[in-house]
């Protein structure tokens, strides 16, 4: 029998590595039929990166070998397809996924002999048909092959498989469990298809009709997972929370996770106008204790931007009410902006920003760098000569992964300039975004930014504006350092060179985002930093009586930090019941209370890599990083505030 490997290399999160589950769903589906099974034999795996020779190595007689491209293997995957044609001239070579497209450089290259463009299952099993002398290659869909030398492509078509075939129940992960050390976080898929047509999505353009799977397949899924003790699920679906019987799917997730205790967490991508049902979707999860946070995405604020990207956001209206219904609910939601979007400009993007914050999104906002995707409806001639779009080849840049150690970088193409933004605004877009997350998000001076604004009616960009134009200052030794980082990161990225993450030993293994790196380097100098940032707010208050001196002392309290886990303080103003007001859109002035609060966090990790892994990395998206809950007593106490 003919042997057959599939390589999909995926990145290490921590302990944790996901299946290789799209090359296993082409597997399942193919091995289905039987005469594909008569002729040929599965062979294995290749799920995570490693040294290419010696991967190759444990390859035995291979008659086909399928790689599965994404933008975080697709060079490693070439070199391997290299290595694999220089051994075994006659092995077939066929490539696949996200990151190919019809003018990838793969599709003339002589070590690859096919191309599947789209959704690979229908497509792959007739290859494996023609492969064995049971079909045409022209009836395969959407192929490109070549012939006498040059690249030919079959009918562009929309492929539609007759039932999705689990590669979980049909055990084709099974051995790899025994195999591997690190655990296994899996993908859920339910439905495929998206509605959206999204520029700056490949999923609208690949996917154009939404199939919904079996549920019944979906919950042998589910008990698959929990039967092997998976901790992580993620749901694949482009709008998880769209269809009526997602609710029940989450009823069976939490049915299983109360009897085994797997899965213990879910996260999905949400829809976008089925706010009730996910609402009621992320309750349940979060009562349960399984939810990774709730997603309020816009991607922008500015409607000449959304217009450009073929988008429609939700009301700001009706953001508000969701912001409070979830904070009152005490459910982490998280918002997600792409910056440098086709006629987006700073001063739009300043805007934006106020805009969310104003709305009470003071728990998580994500910034990403618009990608230029291989199959995004962007990633055309006509559009990005409309609008200008110049971009920037840079290193790879997954988060909370180990550094590659396969001495093969992998790259990705950022959108650094358009008809609205230039490189500069690009850099001082970029800087902004960061200092929203990491002193208003991650909580360094979030109580500060609230008061100012409710109180002088000051913008939260103006602020942050302002504390950039601080950190300038080579006076300010802490800030500084921090601002130094950023724009050496993104003026490096401008010429070709870094990346959008960073690396420090001291806090692990592992490659954070910046600002989550920026974070970490304030808490090595935690009580410098609150020391220093006094000189800043000269400005906005009189430092020296006793309102400044309380709230410095409590914000500085509430940021969990490895060296302070047991705090009291003496106050004469309320500080939680008017910061608890502003979260939840409910504004009350700040009354004069004499209280003592007591703050006791003992399970704060006092190992600086500990502390990283738990409350940077794990605790953000649910909103651990800042301390929400604590003991207070009425009444004046002995004491300063400590």
């Amino acid at each position: 029998m003919k042997n057959i490997y599939m390589i999909q290399p995926n990145s290490q999160y921590g302990d944790s590595i996901y299946f290789p589950y799209a090359a296993g769903c082409l597997v399942a589906y193919a091995f289905k039929n039987e005469t594909i099974r008569s002729a040929f034999r599965f062979a294995s795996f290749v799920w995570k990166k490693g040294d290419i020779d010696f991967q190759v190595s444990q390859i035995k007689d291979p008659f086909l070998i399928g790689f599965s491209c994404y933008v975080w293997n697709y060079e490693y995957n070439k070199e391997f397809a290299r290595r694999v044609k220089a051994k075994w001239p006659d092995c077939k070579i066929v490539f696949g996924g996200h990151q190919v497209n019809a003018s990838s450089e793969v599709v003339t290259e002589d070590y690859v002999d096919y191309v599947l463009l789209g959704e690979g299952e229908a497509a792959f099993e007739k290859l494996l048909l023609y492969s064995c002398g049971e079909a045409e290659l022209e009836e395969v869909p959407n192929l490109i092959y070549k012939k006498d030398g040059k690249p030919v492509r079959t009918k562009a078509t929309v492929t539609d498989f007759s039932e999705h075939v689990s590669p979980y129940c049909e055990g084709y992960f099974d051995n790899l469990i025994e195999q591997e050390e690190l655990s296994f976080s899996a993908i859920l898929e339910t439905n495929r298809g998206c509605p959206n047509r999204c520029a700056f999505c490949d999923w609208g353009n690949i996917k154009s009709k939404i199939k919904l799977f079996d549920l019944d397949v979906v919950k042998k899924e589910i008990d698959w997972c929990s039967e092997h003790r998976i901790e992580y699920v993620y749901a694949a679906d482009a709008n998880f929370g769209m269809f009526r019987r997602d609710e029940e799917i989450v009823d069976y997730l939490i049915e299983k996770h109360r009897q085994t205790g797997y899965p213990q967490k879910f996260q999905a991508t949400y829809a976008k106008n089925k706010p009730e049902q996910v609402f009621l979707i992320n309750k349940k999860l979060n009562d349960a204790g399984m939810s990774k946070g709730a997603t309020l995405s816009f991607q922008s604020m500015s409607e000449n931007v959304l217009n450009n990207i073929y988008r429609k956001n939700m009301p700001l209206s009706s953001f508000m009410e969701l912001m409070t219904r979830y904070t009152d609910s005490g459910i982490h939601a998280y918002s997600e902006i792409i910056l440098s979007l086709p006629g987006e400009s700073y001063d739009s993007f300043a805007a934006g920003v106020d805009a969310l914050l104003e709305s009470g999104q003071h728990q998580s906002i994500n910034f990403f760098n618009c990608e230029m995707l291989a199959n995004s409806g962007m990633n055309k001639p006509d559009y990005i000569e409309q609008y200008q779009i110049k971009t920037t080849r840079i290193q790879q840049h997954q988060y909370h992964v180990h550094p590659n150690d396969s001495q093969i970088e992998e790259y990705s193409d950022i959108v650094t300039s358009t008809s609205t933004l230039s490189q500069d605004d690009w850099v001082n877009m970029n800087i902004l975004s960061v200092y929203v997350r990491t002193f208003h998000n991650l909580g360094l001076l979030q109580c500060f930014a609230i008061m100012l604004y409710y109180d002088r009616h000051i913008k939260y960009s103006d602020f942050y504006k302002a504390l950039i134009a601080f950190s300038r200052n080579p006076d300010n030794a802490v800030c500084r350092r921090v601002y130094d980082m950023l724009e050496q990161k993104y003026r490096q990225i401008l010429t070709g060179h870094g990346s959008l993450s960073c690396y420090f030993e001291e806090f692990g293994e592992l490659t954070w985002p910046l600002e989550e790196g920026a974070f970490l380097q304030i808490i090595k100098d935690y009580d410098a930093f609150y020391e220093e940032i006094v000189g800043f707010f000269a400005a906005y208050f009189d430092v020296s009586q006793p309102l400044f001196r309380e709230l410095l002392a409590y914000q500085k309290a509430i940021v969990k930090n490895p060296y302070h886990k047991k705090t009291a303080l003496t106050l004469h103003y309320d500080f939680p019941a008017y910061f608890h007001n502003a979260y939840s859109n409910r504004y009350a002035p700040l009354e004069q209370k004499e209280m003592r609060i007591l703050i006791n966090e003992p399970d704060i990790p006092s190992d600086y890599k500990e502390f990283a892994k738990k409350i940077v990395w794990f605790g953000r998206k649910g909103g651990q990083n800042i301390v929400t809950e604590f003991e207070t007593v009425d009444g004046a106490a002995e004491g300063e505030p400590s």
